[in-house]
């Protein structure tokens, strides 16, 4: 089973809206976003288009916790909601995906179900999501991830019930999207779509969407920095949308460093991008099939010219290459290399890195 969320793509396809929450029935919605984006304008860009006296509530961290799904899970209910539009990145929807499935369990909170999708059902609230940004891929996976308190890693939670309902992607609502965050986040989809893609078991249909993505992505990235243009964004809102189906799939290595390192607030897809060149370089020795393919739609000649093509391209975006030097502080090594190796990513990745190589890999990205 591949469950696909109703995707609404496309310039002014925000008007859209209210015919959405009429086919899912959702007359009383909550509006979960974040400050940023209030302060941006863009909440109130989306709120003409919802029911009068729809209720809101507003995330205030970048990494939210399981407290703010709680608080959020309170709004919804004291309002009568019968539904949520999540407005915002990869923080919010995961943020409301938990609201969301909070309505099958309320006594348990948001901590009673991060690692138990046996915990989620098919009766969770309808979620609709319009993305504002541009590479996260929460719209259309079936997984989720919340921080249980600030400065943890987040735990991540998937089910096919996690699914959004309906997706409205518009580029107009990420022309302001400032350069370093189109980077980070278009580097995110590309990984998704390259990850996903090495992931088993292999999958045709997912397979297709996730090379077609990573082309996509790999193409437009650069051209997506510049403010205004808008057809290279809405290419990472389809690769993002892309990298999102892939994880049904699952991701690999670049992700498993990136979960273990996440418990300091850098930004995700930044550290995404950090890791990615160092697993390719051992995906091309180990996997060579699925890594000659992966060259193939990048339009490059040989996989072992991946992860020199990735470095280049993190140059060109000047994203940092060294996460030590970003910011980040080891303070147990061996324990951060264990949390490497233990990560879920690797039990469907087409080739886990052994401890001793993701040291290897934590030594070029951490010392």
């Amino acid at each position: 089973m591949l469950p696909l969320p109703r995707w609404i793509l496309g310039p002014g396809s925000l008007s859209g809206l209210p015919g959405e929450l009429a086919l899912l029935r959702v007359a009383r919605p909550l509006l979960l976003s974040d400050e940023g984006l209030a302060r941006a304008g863009v909440l109130e860009t989306v709120a003409v288009f919802l029911p009068p006296g729809t209720a809101r509530h507003l995330l205030a961290a970048e990494d939210p916790t399981c407290r703010d799904a709680d608080q959020a899970f309170a709004v919804y209910q004291a309002s009568g909601c019968d539904g949520i539009v999540a407005l915002g990145g990869g923080s919010v929807i995961d943020t409301a995906k938990i609201v969301a499935a909070l309505v099958q369990v309320p006594a348990d909170g948001a901590r009673g179900l991060l690692g138990r999708p046996d915990r989620i059902g098919p009766g969770v609230a309808p979620l609709l999501v319009v993305p504002t940004t541009i590479g996260t891929g929460s719209e259309s996976s079936p997984a989720t991830g919340l921080h249980p308190d600030a400065g943890t890693r987040a735990i991540g939670t998937r089910s096919p019930f996690l699914v959004p309902r309906a997706v409205i992607s518009d580029p107009q609502l990420v022309r302001s999207l400032p350069p370093r965050l189109v980077a980070a986040t278009g580097m995110d989809a590309l990984a998704h779509c390259l990850e996903g893609f090495l992931a088993d078991p292999p999958h045709p249909l997912v397979d297709a969407i996730a090379l077609d993505g990573l082309a996509r992505a790999y193409g437009h990235v650069q051209a997506a920095l510049h403010p205004g243009a808008d057809a290279a964004r809405l290419e990472l809102m389809v690769a993002s949308f892309a990298g999102g189906v892939a994880i049904h799939k699952s991701l690999g290595p670049a992700h498993a460093i990136a979960l273990a390192c996440g418990d300091q607030r850098l930004h995700h897809g930044m550290m995404v991008a950090a890791a990615l060149p160092e697993a390719m370089a051992i995906a091309a020795d180990k996997v060579p099939a699925k890594s000659d393919r992966l060259a193939q739609a990048l339009g490059l000649c040989s996989r072992f010219d991946i992860a020199p093509a990735l470095r280049e391209l993190n140059a060109a975006l000047d994203l940092p290459t060294h996460l030590g030097r970003a910011g980040y502080r080891v303070s147990d090594p061996d324990g951060l290399v264990q949390a490497m190796a233990t990560s879920p990513f690797n039990r469907s990745a087409a080739y886990a890195p052994s401890a001793d190589e993701y040291r290897a890999m934590a030594a070029t990205l951490l010392f």
